[in-house]
């Protein structure tokens, strides 16, 4: 997918984005709380594409704004993502190597998939049906979404989250067969 937003070399922390395609060249960082304003437009998406990782600090938040049941938040990595200890994190992470969930780290309505490595979990839990208030003890609510599927009530595919993923090509169809999904 053609990227909107350039936002390599910055921070994730204290931003207010709107639905869109953002990239970054090489490593994303979120120090803090990163909030996804969906600003009410239905079957609308976030994607973030991270070219090699994506490493959250201890406690930092997505915090996911009027969306619907049609909306999507995928972040797509090109290496391994880190989540912080104690951080509550929101979307589909698809990440070409490895998932590591530090102690207590959560991800509030979303998935973890490594298409070519593990997902490692340390007493976290993530939460893909995130109906109702109060999800992963936080009191948060993402108003429905079937885990940011971008699809009220189902769950794509693999072919279908392949598509967000550029570059893999060839091999990410080969790794698709081999990856790990851990859903708690």
């Amino acid at each position: 997918m053609p990227f909107a937003v350039d936002l390599t070399g910055q921070d994730l922390g204290g931003l207010v984005l709107t639905p869109g395609v953002y990239r970054f060249g090489s490593t994303a960082m979120l120090t803090g709380t990163l909030t996804l304003n969906f600003t009410g437009a239905s079957n609308s998406a976030f994607v973030f594409q991270v070219g090699s990782a994506l490493t959250t600090a201890s406690e930092s938040n997505v915090l996911v704004l009027g969306g619907d049941n049609a909306s999507g938040v995928f972040w797509n990595i090109g290496g391994s993502a880190t989540l912080g200890t104690g951080s509550r994190f929101a979307g589909n992470i698809i990440a070409a190597t490895s998932i590591l969930l530090n102690t207590g780290a959560g991800i509030l309505c979303g998935r973890a998939i490594a298409l070519g490595g593990s997902v490692t979990l340390d007493g976290n839990r993530v939460s893909q049906d995130c109906r109702g208030s109060g999800d992963l003890d936080s009191g948060r609510d993402d108003f429905g979404s079937s885990g940011f599927a971008g699809i009220s009530g189902a769950v794509p595919e693999p072919a279908s989250w392949a598509m967000l993923i550029p570059g893999f090509g060839a091999t990410g169809a080969m790794q698709r067969r081999q990856r790990r999904m851990v859903t708690c």
